[in-house]
C-alpha cells in the first residue's frame, strides 16, 4: 500500500488548489494518501476540488485564503490543524505572473508598487505561510516536508517580466535557507520551477490549437506540461522517498531552457 499511497496518513495543505497546478497538486496528492486541505479566494472552485478529493476516499477540508492578507495565510495553517490535528506538507502554489495587473512588464514599464505586490504574492505570502506551518511542524516533533512552488523563470529570468522573475529568484534563494535553518527539526524545504505548464493561464495565451503546438515545438519534449507532472514530484517531495531531499529546487520544464 505504502508503493502506492507514498503520502498514506498525511496532512497536507495546498495554496491555489482551485485550479491549475494546485488543484493538480491537491488530487494526486489524494490519490498517494494524503488528506488535503486547499485554500484559494474563490471558494466554490475549492468545494469543487474538495468533492473530487472526497470522490478519491480522502478527507478534504476547504479553507478560503487571501494570499496578499497575512492573516489569512495564517489563519488557512491553524484551519489545517484544528480540523486534522496537525499538519505534514505545506505546498505553496498560489500566486501567478498575471495575477497582478502589469505583472508580465519590464522594468520601464513597472512601478514600485506592482514590484511589491508581486513579491508580496510570491515571496512575503509564502514566508507567512512556511514560518507558520514550521512552527507546527516543530511542535509536532515529527518532521514535515515545505514545497514552494517557483518556476523556470527563477532559473532563466527574462528582461520581458522582470518583477516575477526576480521574485522567484528570490523564492528559490529562500527555500535553501529555510532548509538549512528547518533541517535539524527534520523539516525538508523545496522547491519546485514549472515551465509552460497548462493552466488557465496558457489556455489565454495559447487559446487555438495552431498557438498551442508552436508552443509545444518551443518544448524538446514536444508538449505542454500538465500539473499531473508538478504534481509527481511533489509527491515525491513529500514522502519518504525525497526524506534526503532540502534545499533542492528542481526545473521541470520538458528539457526547455528560457
Amino acid at each position: 500500500m505504502a508503493e502506492h499511497q507514498p503520502l498514506l496518513g498525511k496532512i497536507a495543505l495546498v495554496t491555489g488548489a482551485s485550479r491549475g497546478i494546485g488543484k493538480g497538486i491537491a488530487l494526486d496528492f489524494a490519490d498517494a494518501g494524503a488528506d488535503v486541505v486547499v485554500t484559494a479566494r474563490t471558494v466554490a472552485d475549492l468545494e469543487q476540488t474538495a468533492k473530487e478529493i472526497e470522490a478519491k476516499g480522502r478527507r478534504a477540508l476547504v479553507a478560503r485564503m487571501d494570499a496578499y492578507d497575512y492573516e489569512s495565510v495564517e489563519a488557512s495553517i491553524d484551519a489545517a490543524v484544528g480540523h486534522f490535528g496537525g499538519l505534514d506538507i505545506l505546498v505553496n502554489n498560489a500566486g501567478g505572473s498575471r495575477n497582478v495587473e502589469g505583472g508580465w512588464l519590464g522594468f520601464m514599464d513597472v512601478d514600485v508598487k506592482t514590484l511589491d505586490e508581486v513579491f508580496r504574492l510570491h515571496v512575503s505570502s509564502p514566508y507567512v505561510a512556511a514560518q507558520r506551518a514550521a512552527e507546527v511542524m516543530i511542535d509536532q516533533g515529527r518532521g514535515g516536508s515545505i514545497i514552494n512552488i517557483s518556476s523556470a523563470l527563477g532559473f532563466y529570468p527574462s528582461p520581458r517580466v522582470q518583477n516575477y522573475s526576480a521574485a522567484k529568484v528570490a523564492l528559490n534563494e529562500l527555500t535553501k535557507l529555510w532548509a538549512v535553518d528547518l533541517g535539524p527539526y527534520g523539516i525538508r524545504v523545496n522547491a519546485i520551477g514549472p515551465g509552460i505548464t497548462r493552466s488557465a493561464t496558457t489556455e489565454k495565451l495559447f487559446a487555438t490549437p495552431e498557438a498551442e503546438e508552436a508552443a509545444s515545438q518551443l518544448v524538446p519534449l514536444r508538449r505542454l506540461g500538465e500539473p499531473t507532472d508538478m504534481a509527481q514530484c511533489a509527491i515525491f517531495l513529500g514522502s519518504d522517498a525525497g526524506a534526503w531531499v532540502s534545499g533542492a529546487t528542481i526545473m521541470i520544464s520538458g528539457g526547455q531552457r528560457f
